[in-house]
């Protein structure tokens, strides 16, 4: 491990320095829209930008990065994102903070994937599940760290917003100092919906409604806590919680699917976050008592989206895999571009229990579709399962180049 991260510290530190940023940003636009007056509705179908650019880039970006390279492209991705995210400061309307959202979601899955497919570039087989582990502390860790940047400054000053500019400006410069090689880049291609719902239902119903309450979580958590009472300071804790929570569970849940029916843990792990959903309903008063149930929340929900991509190899060729992962991303993408929306919804007629309402909906159906499908389809001899992957719903499609047996699946091809 320690030779990898010395070989490649580079895109290590470039790779922290912009979840860093996303994590804050996400966040502050979140709860300088709220400041602004917009209702939960608005602030969701703005928060919806990124992702609905975070699509469009996955399927345009693997393409340039192919004919103009690695560094041209992470270069001027990350210049456009710093710029973006300076531009919500001169104007403030829906129109003008969707579109630079929808920048900046585009940018980022760009970044991602220079940074994903890089990292699988300098590492030999045997490495790469270090490199995947790497990556994830790294991206999760910065995620959840850049919710605490909350508290550095008034998000109603520019200051926090020139900040995530200066982190998205800080990735480029060892990146573009480092001597290397650059790696061939390949385009793999992506399962359709309707193939990979033929080879695994749930996997592909999964996708969705995770992605749809993942958008929620996203994309209007902070609205959540400011419509609660909450303040600044304790929205960056309640969603580093949340962020955290979905750090350390996602290896112990993993770890069981591998060993118990895949779908089991599934359904278990849906029931059980529809639960704590309630559970926040009932005790959202106690700030202490949030942050623990938003922590096991947070938990139980992350890791389902890899759950479902483990599902969904179970019933793949090794050669169909990479292939797969891209289309249950594409999947995943639809349902973060719309979650953000109908969970604003919720909060514009129930409130701010409307967040809550609205996630114990989408776990339930989760837990009873995948219950449904254990009674139609025989599960999986536990000898045959594919070992999970820590993924999460925000990746890039070349997240997937970095399992383990990747090099075995671009074989087989």
């Amino acid at each position: 491990m320690f030779t990898l991260l010395k070989s490649s510290w580079a895109l290590f530190f470039g790779i922290a320095m912009i979840f860093l940023a996303n994590g804050l940003q996400g966040t502050l636009i979140g709860v300088r829209a709220s400041t602004e007056g917009y209702s939960p509705f608005i602030v969701g179908i703005i928060m919806t930008g990124y992702y609905a650019g975070f699509m469009l880039g996955a399927i345009i970006i693997p393409e340039r990065i192919q004919k103009v390279g690695h560094v041209r492209v992470f270069a001027s991705l990350a210049s456009i994102a710093s710029i973006a995210i300076l531009l919500h400061t001169l104007h403030f309307s829906l129109i003008s903070w969707f579109l630079m959202r929808f920048a900046t979601g585009f940018c980022f899955v760009g970044m991602y994937c220079v940074a994903e497919s890089w990292i699988n570039d300098q590492s030999e087989n045997e490495s790469r599940g270090q490199a995947l582990s790497i990556y994830m502390i790294i991206s999760m860790g910065g995620n959840a760290i850049g919710q605490l940047f909350l508290n550095f400054a008034d998000p109603n000053d520019t200051t926090l917003f020139m900040l995530v500019s200066i982190l998205i400006s800080m990735s480029l410069v060892p990146i573009l100092i480092t001597v290397g090689k650059q790696p061939d880049y390949s385009i793999t291609e992506i399962l359709s919906i309707r193939q990979l719902y033929k080879a695994s239902p749930l996997g592909v119903v999964s996708s969705i409604a995770v992605g749809t309450a993942h958008g929620a979580l996203w994309g209007v958590g902070s609205v959540y806590t400011l419509m609660s009472g909450l303040s600044v300071s304790q929205t960056s804790f309640f969603m580093f919680s949340f962020i955290s929570g979905g750090a350390i569970f996602q290896y112990i849940i993993g770890y069981l699917s591998d060993i118990y029916d895949r779908r089991l843990v599934l359904t278990i792990v849906s029931f059980t976050a529809s639960l704590l959903s309630v559970l926040a309903l009932i005790f959202s008063a106690d700030f202490n008592l949030l942050l623990i149930i938003a922590f096991i929340f947070g938990g139980l929900t992350v890791p389902l989206y890899s759950l479902a991509i483990a599902h969904t190899n179970d019933f793949l060729s090794k050669s169909e895999m990479i292939a797969a992962s891209g289309g249950l991303l594409f999947v995943a993408g639809i349902g973060l571009t719309i979650g953000p929306i109908i969970a604003g919804l919720f909060m514009n007629f129930l409130g701010s229990n409307g967040f809550w309402i609205y996630l114990f909906i989408i776990h339930t159906l989760i837990g009873i579709y995948a219950l449904y499908r254990i009674s139609v389809r025989d599960s999986v001899p536990l000898n045959e399962q594919r070992s999970a992957v820590f993924v999460t719903s925000r990746s890039s499609p070349a997240i997937m180049e970095l399992y383990p047996d990747a090099e075995d699946l671009s074989n087989e091809n």
